[in-house]
């Protein structure tokens, strides 16, 4: 393949990757926005897992610790019983101190659970919240993704059908010169392959020396522009 024709390969394949970037301006923010909510929406799928899973530890403690508390109102039952039966006022003072502990234990259980309904209370309300902004941005996802989904369906067969002429042009390509021309683009915006307008870079806009011009006329070679980089050519198709 010629010089020439490789440079005209460049120019077509230029033409169809704007056209293929003019379609992805085309839809905005909305791609980066569905996926920040994506995002949001799963952090939140977290914290609601963290909170659930921190209630049902916390109720299964305080149903647990009210179980302690019956079996310790039936020992100081057994006890206060106990009183009755005593003959001695060593025996009275052991049992008195069995109930004046159970009482205590009892006390402690019961300011326990008071303390776990709290807990309990904070985090159901910590999750309401959470499921009322889960929701929100349940909303605002749907919108967005139908939004998007009607730019793609506007633009998918365009797209499809740049793609395919994308493919043609590059399979004819060599490889090294396909490699240059994406890492310019890649660097500079999408914009790789420029012409000569008005005697300057038809990418960075700086003139260019009278005899640079004739040589890029004369299209035998890969000519760069000294200032941005990109390829130059001699064609107002781009």
């Amino acid at each position: 393949m010629s010089m020439e024709e490789s440079l005209d390969l460049l120019i077509e394949l230029q033409a169809v990757d704007s056209k293929l970037l003019d379609l992805e301006i085309s839809k905005g923010d909305l791609p980066k926005m569905v996926k920040d909510f994506e995002e949001r929406i799963s952090k939140l799928d977290v914290q609601i897992e963290q909170l659930n899973k921190k209630l049902g530890e916390t109720q299964k403690i305080r149903r647990q610790t009210e179980g302690q508390i019956k079996l310790e109102e039936e020992k100081l039952k057994k006890y206060q019983n106990q009183l009755y039966d005593v003959t001695t006022n060593r025996e009275y003072d052991a049992i008195t101190q069995e109930i004046e502990n159970e009482k205590n234990l009892i006390e402690n259980l019961e300011t326990k659970i008071l303390e776990y309904i709290t807990i309990e209370e904070e985090t159901e309300k910590s999750l309401a919240e959470l499921k009322n902004e889960r929701d929100t941005l349940l909303n605002e996802l749907s919108e967005k993704k139908k939004e998007l989904d009607e730019v793609l369906k506007s633009s998918e067969k365009e797209e499809l059908k740049l793609k395919h002429e994308r493919e043609k042009i590059v399979v004819r390509l060599k490889k090294p010169l396909l490699n240059q021309y994406l890492k310019i683009k890649n660097a500079k915006n999408g914009l790789a392959v420029v012409p000569v307008t008005r005697n300057a870079c038809g990418g960075c806009f700086k003139s260019i020396p009278p005899q640079k011009i004739v040589e890029i006329r004369k299209r035998d070679r890969i000519i760069f522009c000294e200032i941005c980089g990109r390829i130059l050519v001699w064609n107002n198709k781009v």
